[in-house]
C-alpha cells in the first residue's frame, strides 16, 4: 500500500522538475540592448573595475588585469569620469548576420545636459554578451 503512494510522488515530483526545466529553457534569450542596459546600471553603481569585469568582452578585461593594481583604481575614476552618461537609450540594434554580436546606437545626457550619442560593440564570448568597444560624441548644441 505504501508502495504505491511512494511511487507516485516521486513520479510527481520528476514531472515537476521536468515542467520546470522545460519552462526554464524557454524562456527568450536576452538581447544585446537587454544586456547593455544592464551593464550600465552596473557601471552606473560601480565603484571598482572589478565590478564590472563580467560584463567585458575578453579583450577589454585582459587590458583590465594587465594595468598595474595601483593604476587600476586611478584608470576607472578617468573611465566614469568621462562616462558619466544620464538617460541611456538604445536607438537601433543591429544584430551581426552570423549571431556573433550586435552593434548598438546609443544615446544619453552628459553631465552639461548635452545629448551624446555612442556606438557600442556588444559580442558573443561563450554564449553569453560581453561589451566590446564603445565609442561616444558629444553634440554640438
Amino acid at each position: 500500500m505504501r508502495t504505491p503512494r511512494l511511487a507516485r510522488f516521486v513520479t510527481t515530483l520528476l514531472m515537476l522538475a521536468f515542467v520546470s526545466t522545460v519552462a526554464l529553457a524557454q524562456q527568450p534569450a536576452q538581447t544585446a540592448s537587454q544586456f547593455y542596459m544592464k551593464y550600465r546600471a552596473a557601471f552606473d553603481k560601480a565603484k571598482t573595475v572589478d565590478e564590472i569585469l563580467p560584463y567585458m568582452a575578453k579583450e577589454n578585461r585582459s587590458q583590465v588585469e594587465a594595468t598595474p593594481a595601483a593604476d587600476r583604481a586611478k584608470m576607472f575614476e578617468m573611465i566614469k569620469m568621462m562616462n558619466t552618461l544620464t538617460a541611456v537609450k538604445i536607438v537601433k540594434e543591429e544584430r551581426a548576420t552570423d549571431g556573433t554580436g550586435a552593434t548598438l546606437t546609443v544615446e544619453g545626457m552628459d553631465t552639461d545636459k548635452k545629448k551624446n550619442t555612442g556606438k557600442v560593440t556588444v559580442v558573443k564570448e561563450a554564449g553569453e554578451w560581453k561589451v566590446g568597444k564603445e565609442s561616444w560624441s558629444s553634440s554640438a548644441s
